[in-house]
């Protein structure tokens, strides 16, 4: 027996977020953009939304009173978590002189950058309202990711400085982490949107972000720091919200808002793979192959008990749990196919791996600095044993807000150590920003009795989703529930019990 994959199990996707409400059919809206994949679906869309009604630059500050009034009726300030404005009221469009005096229009791409274009500088979906000041102190600057060297507004919610992000490294401002996801999407709607007029931005600073091309249409900086915001920041419902009603009054939609997923089919890990937008998530039907050790039941995993079973990972019996000093082993060169570079040792009956970060040239070799240089991106892994704790020990010289992502969770410094505790093998973590590791202690679970490995698969795919249709990162979690995973071509169904 055969079962279609996703038309019959996902109702959700990739960023979390449901469907958009059926204020209209979004597959008849978005028709023309079906079976298109990558730099031909970013066109189709803009052939969708690039015709839209301009309301004209005083109509914003009337259509926030729609798009932008937060529960309890005060304006949502997309700059500053410290004001509650009155829309319409005497605190709109006036002076400042600090923040909370007065709120304003600002273009998430600044006008600088795109000139007088009008219908661009009156974009309901990329003109938002913002404290005035705040406004000011992001200038015509870049969006990005800093320290907040040279300001941070009220709360710490907004912060000017230093880019940290690889690839760029003069003054960004760094939204809020709630609204990340917000305006990567609104970025990627301006590149579908006027994807015929952004090659030709050049005022201000809009080549460090712009590459002067319909597609990607990003540098590469500014890209993969996007698409990993729209990430770590899902589709909710107050974006949903503001999306329906800028269709009742501007009569175009953010596609991006829409369908979560989609940055990914443009520019992202699903650029082979044709857009359906009849499915929330767009992608296209796939058929779930029998299992071939249980014909009958495709809805399980292969037998765990059966040693040759291709998702059950090697665990080396002689495995031991300890404290593992990262400058008192021999490291090798070695080549992942999915991870590249990186540098290889062996210790405790495991096997260390370290890989580069996605920005970087070539990895660091831990042998050079007597340290685990982990930077932003970089992976490192554990084979040869179900690990259930690792305790990270600091180098020193790990940057302040660094972090140790595991399975989508982030993990940071308390008095020099950073803990996980789990169950995963192999297991793999990935760097936030760049931490300085002298070493680990690492816990495994006792071998099984019985000679069979220890625990249900946790291999590595390209993709992983929920029962939800939700995106769960490259590895089937060690925790119950059905998972989709994709690798290629291949779709299969995996029963974590």
């Amino acid at each position: 027996m055969k079962k279609l994959l996703f038309r019959t199990l996902l109702t959700l996707f990739a960023c979390g977020a449901v469907a958009t409400s059926q204020a209209i059919d979004l597959a008849t809206y978005y028709a023309k953009a079906n079976n298109k994949k990558a730099a031909d679906l970013k066109t189709a869309m803009h052939g969708i939304i690039a015709n839209h009604t301009n309301i004209g630059y005083d109509g914003l500050l009337d259509a926030y009173k729609t798009t932008d009034r937060r529960a309890d009726g005060y304006l949502r300030d997309w700059y500053s978590n410290a004001t509650n404005y009155v829309i319409g009221g005497s605190a709109q469009n006036k002076s400042y002189s600090k923040e909370g005096d007065s709120y304003n229009r600002e273009h998430t791409v600044p006008q600088s950058w795109f000139g007088s274009t009008s219908l661009m500088k009156s974009d309901l979906v990329q003109v938002v309202p913002t404290d005035g000041y705040v406004n000011n102190r992001r200038g015509n600057y870049p969006f990005g990711e800093n320290n907040g060297g040279t300001y941070t507004s009220k709360n710490g919610y907004s912060k000017l400085g230093a880019c940290t992000v690889s690839g760029y490294s003069g003054q960004c401002f760094e939204p809020n982490d709630e609204i990340k996801g917000d305006i990567a999407r609104i970025y990627f709607y301006v590149l579908a949107c006027y994807e015929n007029a952004h090659p030709n931005w050049n005022g201000g600073q809009a080549s460090q972000v712009f590459d002067g091309k319909k597609y990607p249409g990003l540098k590469d900086w500014a890209l993969k720091m996007l698409l990993r915001w729209a990430k770590q920041d899902p589709v909710d419902d107050v974006e949903r919200a503001r999306n329906e009603g800028v269709y009742a009054i501007q009569k175009n939609r953010n596609p991006f808002v829409d369908y979560p997923s989609l940055c990914e089919y443009v520019w992202g890990d699903s650029v082979s793979y044709a857009f359906d937008v009849t499915l929330p998530h767009g992608q296209s039907d796939v058929e779930i192959p029998d299992n071939p050790d249980n014909p009958d039941d495709p809805d399980n995993p292969d037998d765990p008990d059966d040693p040759d079973d291709p998702d059950d990972p090697d665990v080396n019996p002689d495995a031991t749990s300890g404290t593992i000093d990262f400058s008192q082993l021999n490291w090798t060169s070695t080549t992942h196919p999915t991870y590249g570079a990186g540098f290889t040792a062996t210790t405790n009956g495991l096997t260390l791996s370290y890989y580069k970060a996605e920005s970087a040239t070539n990895p660091v070799n831990v042998s050079q600095y007597s340290q685990l240089r982990f930077y932003d991106q970089s992976v490192f892994l554990i084979e040869g044993a179900q690990v259930t704790k690792v305790v990270f020990h600091d180098a020193g010289g790990s940057k302040s807000d660094c972090s140790i992502n595991i399975d989508g969770n982030g993990y940071t410094f308390t008095d020099g150590v950073a803990t996980w505790e789990g169950s995963m093998n192999p297991f793999i973590c990935k760097a936030y920003k760049q931490s300085r590791l002298s070493g680990i202690d690492v816990t495994i679970a006792p071998a099984d009795p019985t000679g069979i490995d220890a625990a249900p698969a946790a291999p590595s795919f390209r993709l992983v989703f929920d029962g939800q249709g939700r995106r769960v990162g490259s590895r089937v979690p060690a925790r119950r529930g059905t998972y989709l995973v994709r690798e290629g071509e291949n779709i299969k169904k995996i029963l974590v019990k």
